[in-house]
């Protein structure tokens, strides 16, 4: 059982506060970096950290003047909350609203902006897991996840959105999920969820992707056995060096060999970061991403996301860029709670190319997990318990055994664009 969530306690670099209908203060807390690491977050995390705090339930707007409205999730099966931007008709209802939009289609006026977690105690859902995925893919530089910070959300103004999940959800699993989780408000006092004084759910909420898709092919498999069969997985575990030509004859960029380097760098990291996270879930469909344009420009390799068409969204792109696709980890709320898929199938030792940096920087992090204020920002911070740390800790010291054991006797670290090509450091445009 996690420590019980005191209002009170002093944590995060800042703390948004924000009065509900029923006059409880909620927090929005950005969490204290990494100790002595503030660096691995970049200027854009920050400011995405400060636009999620921002976010007000119920009376909010954007930046550019949409209305803030919360709708309940009601496909896939862990219960959540999606926030939407909108601009909201004259006189209609956040709730009236989101009672005629709880489906999974929305029109282009209506754009997801965030999405808010707790824990569910009998499921595959801990937001403290979403928390240590955001700031493990900050420490090792790798992962694509999204920026998230601590929110707490007055249980009364959560029961009509509960209620309404329940009514409209779709498929036996998600209402299953959502009848749980509002009988849990009835009583709101497991300390998994709910605040000590018992007025507040808490939990993770955290930004959402632009452009996001399923992961072409891979998001389509059932279970862990049909990704390590995968051709995919194939390449990242083949007992060869990587020997591609990312340039064809004219200097230019191949785009199949780019693609191929980056999906083999994406997956390997996966497999490392759901190996630490003990990760239960990713392969029922938990696969994304996005497509980005890479270029080399004065010696440096460039890239920029997709977002619809170029000339229209007034995106600068070089015409010799290649467009491929980026794995973005944005499911990951099954870890630390329930098995370890990467562990049990052992597809970490099955791992033969990396990327240079993502082995340096495990490294790195195994060290500073050594410390004790690592160890109380974790619990502090991320919301872990003992037992969560303890967990991590033991995942990435068996994971630097498995993997430092195979350096240049079966893994290579030759999984990186910038090695392949020889070139500076990936910077976004």
């Amino acid at each position: 059982m996690p420590a019980k969530f005191d209002v009170n306690t002093p944590r995060g670099q800042e703390t948004i506060n924000h009065t509900s209908p029923n006059g409880v203060v909620e927090l929005a807390i950005r969490c204290a970096a990494f100790p002595g690491h503030p660096e691995i977050y970049e200027k854009k995390d920050i400011e995405k950290e400060k636009e999620l705090a921002a976010i007000d339930f119920y009376s909010g707007k954007t930046q550019d003047g949409l209305d803030i409205v919360l709708i309940p999730k009601t496909y896939s099966t862990s219960p959540g909350i999606n926030i939407h931007a909108v601009k909201l008709p004259a006189g209609m209802s956040h709730l009236s609203y989101a009672e005629a939009h709880t489906g999974k289609a929305h029109s282009g006026d209506d754009k997801m902006i965030a999405k808010y977690k707790q824990s569910i105690p009998t499921h595959f859902t801990y937001s403290p897991s979403i928390l240590g995925y955001y700031h493990l893919s900050r420490f090792l530089d790798t992962g694509h996840v999204e920026p998230t910070v601590v929110r707490t959300m007055d249980v009364a103004a959560h029961k009509p959105l509960a209620d309404l999940g329940k009514a409209k959800a779709m498929g036996s699993n998600n209402r299953n999920q959502w009848t749980e989780l509002r009988a849990l408000d009835e009583t709101h006092n497991n300390s998994t969820l709910y605040t000590q004084d018992g007025k507040q759910l808490y939990g993770a909420l955290q930004a959402n992707p632009t452009g996001e898709e399923s992961y072409p092919h891979l998001s389509q498999l059932g279970g862990a056995d049909a990704f390590a069969a995968s051709s995919e997985f194939g390449k990242v575990t083949s007992p060869n060096p990587l020997k591609l030509n990312c340039k064809d004859a004219t200097g230019k960029l191949d785009q199949v060999a780019v693609q191929q380097v980056v999906q083999i760098k994406d997956l390997s990291d996966m497999v490392l970061m759901d190996f630490i996270m003990g990760q239960a879930d990713r392969f029922s469909g938990n696969m994304h991403s996005q497509k980005i344009y890479v270029w080399i420009e004065n010696g440096l390799l460039k890239h920029k996301v997709k977002k619809g068409d170029p000339a229209k969204e007034g995106q600068e792109i070089p015409p010799e860029a290649v467009l491929i696709n980026r794995m973005i980890m944005k499911d990951n709320d099954a870890g630390l709670i329930s098995g370890n898929s990467a562990k049990s199938y052992h597809l970490l030792d099955k791992v033969s190319h990396m990327d240079p940096k993502t082995f340096n920087r495990l490294l790195d992090f195994q060290k500073e997990l050594q410390k004790p204020e690592v160890a109380q920002w974790y619990q502090t911070e991320v919301l872990f318990t003992q037992a969560d740390f303890n967990t991590v800790k033991n995942n990435v010291d068996q994971a630097v055994g498995i993997l430092s054991g195979r350096k240049d006797k079966g893994l290579f670290l030759d999984a990186s664009l910038n090695v392949a090509l020889g070139v500076g450091v990936i910077v976004a445009a």
